[in-house]
């Protein structure tokens, strides 16, 4: 397994500001679980450069956190002066009317995103393929192409594939809620088709897809090295692999890592419901994705090119995100911004 979770680039004032907010979030769980989800709402979204929804009145991201994470530590400790009935503070007190729902989520990541791929609505169809076309370098990447995508979850993505022009797409993941949502929206789709398996041990011969597609998947499993290799070992010689992985470093990646550990400590169902009432938009994956997932590894762009050139593959090219919430734009927008975003995100272009 890769090495994870060296926070670079973060000093240690802003490390201790940050470890003092979440130290202060773990005991306000128990009292009032829902005011640590609204807090943490304000603070991982402010943690972009840019929010589509919500407009940020202070446009300069170093100070707009380093002002927000002392404001929210005073107002977290405000909050334990509101009454609760969990008068014994007891952890279960809140899980009562979610009974074994956090063992369900551990067992499968598609259990976290589940309930997110069912609300997703035609228009988010649409944004995939654009949010597609302005990371990828081109179509000629799909075109005519035999594609695997790896961890297809709930389809969106092996969607917009087949729309950006692939002879044929096959969708492969291990979860069956998201199987059940794609073949629902998609299955009628030609040339097109959805499989169970899991990406640490793929049901396909060696040099089986001209094209491997792997987006935001490999860093949820147990073992990098493994679905790294399976990717490589399903892609014919000559082929392409697209990666996408979380990297780390800086104010973002470690924030990234305490939330995914205290939400655990929330119910999950508490949490999606008090997102909703208050209007989240559906397609706002970040915090549910973040909060829930029961594995999240982190590594650097180094770690992950030393494996690559083991596995022998022939080209490895990094791509940057075009969006504007990607990590990438926002390095490249702002000087000297890896103390807020380490390294960025993992978008590598392999030819093996």
């Amino acid at each position: 397994m890769l090495k994870t979770k060296k926070y670079n680039y973060l000093n240690s004032q802003d490390k201790l500001n940050i470890k003092k907010l979440f130290s202060i979030l773990e005991k306000l769980s128990t009292k009032h679980p829902y005011l640590v989800i609204l807090i943490l709402h304000e603070y991982y979204r402010s943690l972009y450069s840019f929010d589509p929804y919500i407009k940020f009145k202070i446009q300069d991201p170093s100070k707009r956190i380093k002002k927000l994470i002392k404001e929210l530590i005073n107002f977290a400790t405000l909050s334990f002066k509101i009454g609760s009935y969990n008068i014994k503070l007891e952890r279960k007190f809140f899980f009562r009317d979610h009974k074994n729902e956090f063992e369900e989520i551990k067992k499968k990541t598609g259990n976290v995103y589940g309930p997110l791929w069912k609300r997703f609505k035609k228009i988010n169809n649409l944004e995939a393929i654009k949010l597609l076309k302005n990371r990828l370098p081109s179509n000629n990447l799909f075109k005519n192409k035999i594609v695997l995508d790896a961890g297809c979850g709930g389809g969106r993505y092996s969607y917009a594939i087949t729309r950006l022009g692939a002879k044929k797409v096959t969708g492969i993941d291990f979860g069956d809620l998201g199987l059940k949502i794609a073949k629902k929206n998609y299955g009628k789709t030609k040339n097109l088709n959805f499989k169970k398996g899991n990406v640490l041990n793929l049901p396909f011969k060696d040099n089986s897809f001209d094209t491997v597609f792997s987006n935001g998947v490999i860093h949820h499993t147990t073992d990098l090295k493994k679905g790294i290799s399976e990717l490589v070992r399903v892609c014919k010689p000559g082929g392409n692999i697209w990666l996408y992985l979380y990297s780390t470093g800086g104010i973002f990646w470690y924030s990234r890592n305490l939330m995914n550990k205290l939400m655990k400590k929330i119910p999950y169902t508490l949490s999606e419901q008090f997102l909703r009432i208050m209007q989240m938009p559906d397609n706002r994956f970040i915090f549910m994705d973040n909060w829930y997932v029961p594995i999240e590894q982190h590594c650097s762009h180094k770690e992950v090119y030393k494996y690559l050139r083991k596995l022998n593959v022939s080209k490895i090219k990094k791509f940057f995100g075009r969006n504007k919430f990607d990590l990438d734009y926002s390095l490249k927008k702002f000087k000297n911004s890896e103390f807020i975003w380490g390294e960025g995100e993992i978008r590598f272009l392999i030819q093996k």
